[in-house]
């Protein structure tokens, strides 16, 4: 037997899933461009761009300090592997199920929400907005605190201890020595959450659908109702080929950076 006819599965499943509809996105796509300039896509874009900037700083400080909290000895360690680590191994579907169960006016939190004035978060824009960001943070903050970690075991006890030696307190001693240490993993950190802010929208389906009045409406969801509610995949093909072309200006940007990281560490 030829040894090619043992890929011949393979090729044949990836030829049906991925080369043959991404043959069809850049037929359809390339001509629709023009028309991508709606009020419709420029709120997704804004949207987009939004969620990318509040959620990237979030999950890098969320990830930072369980990170700290996990390293130290305190009793504080349990609490964090479960309620920061635990959402990772999760679903997302059903990570953001629990929190629309939480949320929706008959939940739980009803009696709280209306205390602090929120009748029904995932009714108004801006909570709307907020629960997203919230459950996307929350999702894989997990898994930036494992990058973190990795790098705070990394640095060189003995630079710590010449700091306490020399008088410095442990908050001077982060910002001062462990802080610098980290910026290739800061950096990494950064780039894995600016990607998963762009491709996570499980959690948006479940909790919101792009609403309400499209505050919600982020670009991968807008490709999803696009092409499969509207049946516009012309337009839905345009506007990935725009998120792909932007991911690969990010990934152009981001390696070598990524690589100067990994050179420094070394």
């Amino acid at each position: 037997m030829r040894p090619w006819l043992f890929l011949l599965p393979t090729l044949v499943f990836l030829a049906a899933f991925t080369y043959v509809p991404a043959l069809r996105i850049a037929l359809e796509g390339f001509p629709a461009l023009p028309e991508l300039l709606t009020a419709e896509n420029a709120n997704s874009v804004r949207v987009t761009v939004l969620y990318m900037f509040l959620s990237v700083p979030l999950s890098i400080l969320l990830g930072l300090l369980a990170a700290l909290a996990l390293e130290g000895n305190g009793r504080l360690r349990q609490w964090v592997r479960v309620l920061v680590f635990h959402p990772v191994i999760l679903p997302t579907v059903a990570f953001a199920a629990v929190f629309l169960y939480l949320l929706n006016p008959l939940g739980p939190l009803q009696g709280l929400l209306r205390g602090l004035g929120l009748q029904n978060p995932l009714g108004d824009p801006l909570g709307a907005f907020l629960a997203v960001v919230l459950v996307g943070v929350l999702k894989d903050a997990g898994l930036y605190m494992l990058y973190y970690l990795a790098g705070l075991q990394n640095i060189p006890k003995e630079l710590l201890e010449a700091a306490q030696v020399d008088g410095a307190g442990r908050a001077l001693a982060f910002f001062k020595v462990t802080w610098p240490l980290l910026t290739p993993t800061t950096f990494f950190v950064g780039v894995m959450a600016a990607l998963g802010a762009l491709r996570n929208v499980d959690h948006i389906f479940i909790l919101t659908k792009g609403g309400p009045t499209g505050a919600t409406d982020h670009v991968l969801y807008r490709v999803y109702t696009l092409g499969f509610e509207y049946f516009d995949f012309p337009a839905a093909s345009a506007l990935s080929l725009a998120l792909l072309a932007f991911l690969g200006l990010l990934a152009l940007v981001a390696l070598p950076r990524l690589e100067r990281g990994v050179h420094y560490d070394a």
